[in-house]
């Protein structure tokens, strides 16, 4: 019998083995991926369509009903990262006697908290491809472990180089072509479409922030390898420091937020606006003409009988007067709980990247709190514009619809957007170098010390 058949066969049973890992991990991230972007879309195309459907033209003649939707556009890049679509309001309706916008909205928890883990396309690359290096690097170890390669490579007879070509590079190659492949194949079939130097430049900026977080994430594996005994210590030593990178961490920033800045939700609105109601009378002219001297108006000429619409109106402004202390305070509190997560994002490497991905799509908190900001600043425009009409009792003719005020909503500069993530890429980046300078010295305490195995 050849001695050298064992051999063979067992040579031959590990090569099976290391090609059902690489097409499981193959299939893995084609499915992710597949389910992410699908997930992805179908938020960007329910918003969207919730937002086709929107009135943005006032058609009631009545000053006290007449009303309109301001919506925040969908943007062009929202494949890239559901960010906050669903969560954070898009589109607001703007009444005179409606309560400003964001009281429609009960903020009970941490902003980033109804973000984290949404399965969208940013998970995929964030979160999911960094477990799944775990199979391929270990399929690649097993393999430099059972040909005898990293041997050769302590012995001195193979340089560095050629094994980091023949043996890390080219795997990854394939992986990175597989992953840039089904990337290019979800986007394509959930309608983007780059169609501007401004819409290029920020997609550059997010592939190369994905990049190079993705890189961090191999070089601190490939790390925890030359330093650890055997790979299963190296994996629980990575696996640590992922759940305390993408979950410790993040929960820990949000705990130490809301125990600075509480949530306060919108029940003590609720109570307030019931007290002050319970103390109105929708007839109390005294009141009315206070209310309206107020304002600048003359009192009402109540030789005429006002209406109950017009009453129920008047009453309900009043009862907004109120609580516009308490609305305030509560506003104040959901501003300040975007900012407290915006500034936190800073102190996680995951949180950094995450935030990165999301306002590079036009999908970020950011966004949607400036576009919150210009609802409530519309909402007084819309009031002061539509409260004359009420003390003069008039209607809303063509002209003064026409004249109406009409929402802009002032797009963050698109430079401004791109410095912070090339900021945010840069963060990454120094992490991703400390650690290849950290891998650069475990190389030379373990490699022989010869000039050809230094090349």
């Amino acid at each position: 019998m050849n001695p050298a058949f064992p051999s063979s066969l067992t040579t031959h049973k590990l090569s099976w083995a290391r090609i059902s890992i690489q097409v499981g991990v193959a299939c893995i991230i084609a499915a992710i991926f597949l389910f992410a972007s699908s997930t992805t879309s179908k938020l960007h195309e329910t918003e969207r369509a919730i937002q086709n459907g929107a009135t943005r033209e006032p058609q009631a003649a009545d000053p006290t009903s007449a009303s309109t939707e301001i919506i925040l556009e969908s943007s062009p890049l929202a494949q890239l990262s559901a960010g906050f679509v669903g969560i954070a309001p898009s589109m607001h309706m703007i009444r005179m006697t409606a309560t400003r916008p964001l009281s429609n909205i009960n903020p009970i928890e941490h902003p980033a908290r109804r973000r984290f883990g949404r399965i969208d396309f940013s998970f995929a690359f964030l979160v999911a491809l960094p477990i799944l290096l775990i199979p391929i690097c270990f399929s690649i170890y097993e393999q430099c472990m059972s040909e005898g390669t990293a041997g050769r490579l302590l012995s001195g007879s193979i340089t560095l180089f050629d094994f980091c070509v023949e043996r890390i590079l080219l795997p990854f190659s394939a992986t990175a072509g597989l992953v840039l492949l089904v990337t290019l194949a979800c986007l394509y079939s959930s309608g983007l479409r780059v169609g501007s130097n401004e819409l290029l430049a920020r997609l550059s900026v997010w592939a190369a922030l994905v990049s190079i977080y993705l890189l961090a994430w191999m070089l601190l594996f490939t790390f925890f390898l030359l330093r650890a005994s055997s790979f299963p210590v190296a994996l629980i030593q990575y696996a640590s420091v992922f759940l305390i990178t993408v979950i410790l961490l993040p929960q820990f920033l949000q705990s130490a937020e809301l125990s600075f800045e509480r949530p306060k939700g919108r029940l003590p609105l609720v109570i307030e606006r019931r007290r002050i109601a319970a103390q109105i009378r929708v007839n109390d002219r005294v009141g009315i003409d206070q209310f309206f001297q107020r304002r600048g108006f003359t009192p009402l000429d109540w030789t005429e009988p006002m209406s109950q619409q017009q009453a129920f109106a008047i009453a309900n402004l009043r009862i907004e007067d109120g609580l516009a202390p308490k609305l305030k305070d509560f506003e104040n509190n959901v501003r300040l709980l975007d900012d407290l997560a915006l500034a936190g994002s800073w102190l996680s490497p995951f949180l950094v990247a995450q935030y990165g991905v999301d306002d590079l799509a036009g999908t970020g908190l950011s966004r949607y709190s400036r576009f919150r900001t210009a609802a409530i600043d519309f909402h007084e425009k819309w009031r002061a514009y539509t409260i004359p009409f009420l003390a003069k009792r008039q209607f809303l003719d063509f002209d003064a619809l026409r004249a109406a005020p009409k929402f802009q909503f002032v797009e963050e500069d698109s430079s401004s957007i791109l410095m912070t993530g090339v900021l945010r890429s840069l963060y990454v980046a120094v992490i991703a170098l400390g650690l290849g300078f950290a891998i650069r010295g475990e190389l030379r305490r373990i490699l022989p010390r010869n000039r050809n195995a230094a090349r």
